[in-house]
């Protein structure tokens, strides 16, 4: 893959050390990685949450968040891409947050690397834009 949209789920694994880390880890390697502007923000929360469960200390989770911050992804601004996301979340009952991840592979016509199970089920009631999801365990590597 030269390009990729990736979600929260899968730049979280970039810093944390979870099940399928080393293939997302492979996607540093695209030419280019997307995601709509409040990407960093969602993975973040990632690391609150591990923070909160006591699976990382504060000190760990605030390095890790400097590098998901410097983390090389192109941000696309949401306002864009709100309407579309906004139809894709109604009619496949899935969050904008996530919503606006595939709106964003959709106008680039390029696949959107995601480690969330639910969404790839939740959006393969829509053949032209299930084409578009991609399980990052299936990824090489």
């Amino acid at each position: 893959m030269k390009q990729v949209v990736v979600d929260a789920s899968v730049s979280a694994k970039w810093v944390v050390e979870e099940d399928h880390s080393t293939k997302a880890t492979s996607l540093l390697l695209c030419d280019a990685r997307h995601a709509p502007d409040h990407w960093q923000a969602e993975a973040i929360n990632v690391l609150w949450s591990k923070v909160f469960k006591g699976e990382l200390t504060s000190m760990d989770a605030e390095e890790r968040m400097m590098l998901l911050l410097r983390a090389p992804v192109v941000g696309a601004p949401i306002a864009a891409l709100m309407a579309r996301a906004f139809a894709i979340s109604v009619a496949n009952a899935v969050t904008i947050y996530d919503s606006l991840y595939i709106a964003l592979a959709e106008k680039l016509n390029i696949s959107l690397v995601t480690a969330d199970a639910r969404l790839i089920q939740r959006m393969s009631g829509d053949a032209g834009l299930a084409k578009l999801m991609v399980w990052v365990g299936d990824l090489p590597g």
